[in-house]
């Protein structure tokens, strides 16, 4: 993470959800080009500390974009969401 993220003076906007991580996992793996590591995308959701290559970033903010836009991620199960 970077001094901002770490410093602890900006709040997060949002959480990346377990859902939408794994949406964007499986959008990553149909992309052409290196991989992200597993580490790198531990890191991004915070499970582990450490920093993330610009690249892997770039791929990965990519990827999480397109899975917001996705028609499942609007979707939600009102007996789930109680």
């Amino acid at each position: 993470m970077c001094d901002a993220c770490e410093s602890g003076e900006f709040a997060q906007q949002a959480g990346i959800g377990p859902a939408l991580a794994a949406r964007a996992r499986r959008i990553e793996t149909t992309l052409p080009g290196e991989r992200v590591p597993d580490q790198a995308w531990n890191i991004m959701l915070g499970k582990e500390g450490g920093a993330v290559a610009w690249a892997h970033t770039q791929r990965m903010m990519t990827c999480l974009e397109q899975a917001s836009q996705s028609l499942c991620a609007r979707l939600r199960c009102e007996l789930v969401a109680v």
